[in-house]
């Protein structure tokens, strides 16, 4: 039953990563063993894999689709740079150094080439998993790494249109069966050349068209204000643009990544990224575990020493393939070897592209378990690599032989993060003013509106408005709470300003938190959840009318602006406690 294995997974993925916690283990690994303990190689808890498998490849989907909303089109661009001279060296060589070193024990040269795309991939889910969870996504290495990523998921469609064409030289013949599974993708088209140029003018119209279309739709949506209208046009946008591209032959997840990046360049792509995260959190579970599912400790246990050197070549092959591009393009070692680390496993799609292979006939039962047992094995290790490589680099930095090599110098910048500034929460017009000011002076500055027609109108004049809900951990994340100098929260709904003002203060310790409220007695409420100045509109009101008044009877103007700093200096505290011995009792 459908719901019962689920559950069993989840019960089991929970224990075992609650587990895992405890001695400061990833996650990610605790989901492969997971995987392992509930797999038909392991208890054999679950009836039906191709349900866990079908929902591990959505959760794939999603996870490209919410690194598409972190990017946009012009971070993009930016990148290809990075792209041509670390990541397409990257999978030339690693492809080019497993054929030389498998030649001799597949026993064919097409064979050892296919051995080489095989091992060539990196795992996307994973990858990005780990630099989201350290909060290294736009750290130096951690650009160099999705750029290799992104790279290698659009060769992915070269890989599979190759297997034909290799087990045909290699003299293998496949069942028929077989053949039409691994011919499927070059079958759209009569040639190679025509579909990989058929794919490519797919993702021109797709960016084209959702371009125009996607931030119209999605402004009429917003305008309803329905949550689950927004949440469900989002993920049509998702699946939909998936299933575009797995029709010509790509991969659904590269399709998924342009729909987050068509989501990017709109204003709601904040939104929409805090919407679907608790989707991808859940849905990328699943695959870790399905990967998980995939190992047979058996074989494992039988060719222990022919895994364990397999996984060792692997992690140093493709950690030096990765680092060495990256240092002949200028950027230090420290970077390059954390990013060689990083991509130092093999992908999820390799399984896709292994089980095409052994179809096919270019690897026997025994090559195929061998590729599986380290593909896994690769990938439980990079979390733990991920861990300590740092620590390791950090020694070796301070001693004589290495320290002058590893010291870090400014790798090349591919983007500016927004820094010390100012984050305004709602464009009332206190936010208006505030944000014109902070203009004026030059400080940097980002909006949260949650009005889509205010949103659309200032983005068009050039302000950096997002639409936005400010009581999401998400959102704040986004526009950079850990890193501003200041948050402001110039809103009228009080729930939404309490809630706002502690995950702010829990997300960002270190930030000063300023709030507007309309009322005295909330100042108390919101300095305790960690609020560091609170205006009520109520008192500057007082104030303004005490201002008035005095002037009336000739006082100075000295003496009435002493009185009222002293009044501020005084916390408000008489005005709290007049306004309790003032408040109706109900």
């Amino acid at each position: 039953m459908f719901l019962a294995d689920l559950v069993i997974v989840f019960a089991v993925a929970a224990a075992v990563v609650f587990a895992f916690g405890q001695f400061q283990l990833p996650s990610v690994v605790g989901l492969l063993v997971a995987g392992v303990l509930v797999g038909p190689y392991g208890l054999s808890l679950v009836s039906d894999l191709h349900v866990v498998e079908a929902l591990a490849e959505i959760g794939v989907v999603v996870l490209l689709f919410t690194v598409g909303l972190e990017f946009s089109l012009s971070r993009l661009i930016v990148m290809l740079p990075t792209m041509a001279r670390v990541g397409l060296p990257q999978i030339v060589g690693t492809t080019a150094l497993v054929t030389v070193a498998t030649w001799w024990y597949l026993g064919t040269l097409p064979q050892a080439v296919f051995a080489g795309m095989l091992v060539a991939m990196s795992s996307t889910a994973i990858v990005l998993k780990l630099l989201a969870d350290r909060g290294e996504t736009a750290a130096p290495h951690g650009r160099i790494t999705i750029a290799v990523l992104l790279l290698q998921d659009l060769v992915v469609v070269a890989a599979m249109l190759a297997v034909p064409l290799l087990a045909s030289a290699a003299g293998v013949r496949p069942p028929p069966q077989a053949t039409a599974a691994v011919g499927h993708a070059a079958g759209l088209f009569a040639n190679p050349v025509a579909s990989v140029a058929a794919g490519l003018a797919t993702v021109a119209a797709v960016l084209a068209v959702g371009r125009v279309l996607v931030p119209r739709i999605l402004h009429e949506v917003v305008r309803l204000r329905n949550r689950e209208l927004f949440l469900m046009t989002i993920v049509l946008a998702c699946l939909g643009t998936a299933a575009i591209t797995a029709q010509v032959g790509l991969s659904l997840a590269l399709g998924a990544f342009l729909a987050g990046l068509l989501l990017s360049e709109s204003e709601y792509g904040h939104q929409a990224f805090t919407e679907v995260l608790p989707f991808r959190d859940t849905l990328a579970s699943l695959f870790f575990v399905s990967v998980g599912m995939l190992l047979d400790v058996r074989f494992l246990a039988e060719h222990a020493s022919l895994v364990a050197i397999t996984v060792l070549a692997i992690v140093l092959g493709k950690t030096a393939m990765t680092a060495i591009p990256a240092l002949l393009a200028g950027y230090p070692p420290r970077t390059s070897l954390l990013a060689g680390a990083a991509l130092a496993q093999v992908g999820e799609f390799s399984f896709v592209l292994g089980s095409r292979g052994a179809e096919a006939g270019l690897l026997d039962r025994d090559d195929y378990q061998t590729f599986l047992a380290a593909a896994v094995l690769t990938m439980a290790v990079t979390p733990l690599l991920a861990v300590a490589l740092p620590g390791w680099l950090d020694r070796l930095s301070q001693s004589r032989l290495c320290g002058w090599w590893l010291a870090d110098r400014t790798p090349p910048a591919d983007r500016q993060e927004l820094a010390d500034h100012v984050i305004i929460a709602g464009f009332g017009l206190n936010g208006r003013n505030l944000a014109a000011a902070l203009a004026e002076f030059g400080v940097p500055h980002v909006v949260l509106e949650l009005n889509p027609e205010t949103v659309r109108h200032e983005r068009a004049l050039g302000l950096d408005i997002h639409y936005g809900d400010c009581t999401r951990a998400a959102v704040l994340e986004h526009v950079g709470i850990t890193r501003a100098r200041a948050y402001v929260l110039a809103i009228s709904d009080a729930a939404s300003m309490r809630r706002s003002v502690r995950i702010a203060r829990e997300l960002a310790p270190g930030v000063r938190i300023i709030v507007r409220t309309e009322y005295v007695l909330e100042v108390e409420e919101l300095r305790h959840l960690g609020a560091d100045e609170v205006i009520p509109a109520e008192f500057e009101t007082a104030l303004a009318l005490f201002d008035r008044v005095l002037s009336i009877y000739d006082v100075p103007e000295a003496t009435i602006d002493d009185r009222a700093d002293r009044m501020r200096l005084e916390n408000y505290g008489f005005l709290r406690a007049r306004a309790r011995r003032d408040r109706p009792v109900s």
